[in-house]
């Protein structure tokens, strides 16, 4: 599957990969076997895909394959320092951010009502006051898109003392857009982030950078 949208700016962009190929098609397209041990400790195809998905689809956008390397707080890095990087990856879907020059953060999310389960874990008070206005669809797609905010601002600020979501991140109020720009006060530093974010069918998807 070609990639399945692709946006830049300036330094960098973010891509996202329809995960379609089984792990071995995805695979034949690296040329390296130097990921052979890493593939042997994952059995499960999907997540095999996932894995495969995310080296390829940096492979296409950067030109050339990269070696995925990780800080010991689990931040990927490129080994030969060409870019900032940043990867995600839901069902069917793989994903990266990448900037030449700034740190970057992004998370995709499967659409299913699954996150209201855990909504009280991650959800502000103050943001509480805006979602719970609003009907099921619309509360769905609101807890969606917070949830994944607050893991791009987590894999942003690369902070153990941010894993309290609902402490750590609170988004001010926006309308639903497509896609759109929002504003999120980081609680630890007492400033304020501005994140992207998409809206489709299957999934969000959010960006930021520092």
């Amino acid at each position: 599957m070609p990639i399945y949208a692709h946006h830049t700016f300036e330094g960098g962009g973010i891509a996202i990969w329809r995960i379609e190929e089984t792990s071995d098609a995805l695979y034949a397209l690296l040329s390296t076997s130097r990921y052979d041990a890493m593939l042997a400790a994952i059995s499960h195809e999907a997540r095999r895909a996932e894995w495969l998905a995310v080296r390829v689809l940096i492979a296409q956008v950067l030109g050339s394959e990269k070696e995925v390397k990780y800080y010991p707080s689990g931040r990927p890095f490129l080994s030969d320092g060409s870019y900032h990087i940043s990867i995600s990856h839901t069902k069917g879907y793989a994903a990266i951010a990448y900037h030449d020059s700034r740190t970057v953060g992004i998370d995709i999310e499967h659409v299913a009502p699954r996150v209201q389960r855990i909504a009280h874990r991650f959800t502000h008070p103050d943001e509480a006051l805006y979602i719970d206005r609003c009907g099921d669809g619309e509360r769905l797609q609101y807890l969606l898109i917070n949830w994944s905010v607050k893991e791009t601002l987590y894999k942003l600020l690369d902070d153990p003392t941010a894993a309290d979501f609902r402490e750590a991140f609170c988004i001010v109020p926006y309308e639903l857009e497509q896609q759109g720009i929002l504003t999120a006060h980081l609680s630890l530093s007492s400033s304020m982030q501005k994140v992207c974010y998409q809206r489709c069918p299957d999934f969000v998807c959010t960006w930021a950078m520092k």
